[in-house]
């Protein structure tokens, strides 16, 4: 009788496992913190950011929940020195998680959150833009399970000799998009 298990039957030279841990790993140096990416001396960054208080309201079947709260957005623009052809980049995060939402008053009030949420984006640089973000919400009282989401359209001023972002503005909205929030870009 054989006792003997071939091992290498069916093993594939890159998993799925083995991919995705590569592409997680790609994500942490790209969008890490400062402190986890690695210095190039080949690159320039500008950090900058703006906390906006914003109000809003956001439409769901017969359901009208008023947003109230404060959103931090944060940017870094990167320039890489080495290259005439690469037009400078910004990574943008849009912290929603001191965001809530109401509904009802009384003993039918319920609060919606938004949990420690994060959207995050890598654009052009420019002067202006318009970006559309999905933010999910659900209710304070249950895990999360049934989140709702609704879009944020951020309207986004930098100073061109600094690279800062300077101000920023916030609509909000159902999940239709519309023309007027795809926004577009132009490279400087």
């Amino acid at each position: 009788m054989n006792t003997q298990v071939n091992i290498k039957t069916g093993r594939r030279r890159f998993s799925a496992n083995v991919l995705t841990l590569l592409v997680g790993v790609v994500a942490v140096l790209v969008l890490g913190n400062p402190s986890v990416q690695a210095q190039t001396t080949g690159t320039t960054t500008v950090d900058s950011s703006v906390t906006i208080a914003t109000t809003g309201t956001v439409t769901e079947g017969t359901t009208t929940v008023t947003l109230n709260g404060s959103v931090i957005i944060k940017c870094r623009r990167v320039i890489d020195n080495t290259s005439t052809t690469l037009a400078p980049l910004v990574l943008l995060d849009f912290d929603f998680s001191q965001l809530q939402g109401t509904t009802g008053s009384g003993k039918t009030l319920k609060t919606y959150v938004t949990g420690e949420n994060h959207a995050t984006t890598l654009r052009p640089f420019q002067a202006s833009d318009t970006i559309v973000v999905t933010v999910p919400y659900f209710d304070s009282a249950t895990d999360g399970q049934q989140a709702s989401s609704f879009l944020a359209t951020a309207t986004l001023n930098f100073d061109t000799s600094t690279g800062k972002l300077t101000s920023a503005s916030l609509a909000y909205g159902t999940n239709v998009f519309k023309s007027s929030g795809v926004g577009t870009f132009t490279v400087n």
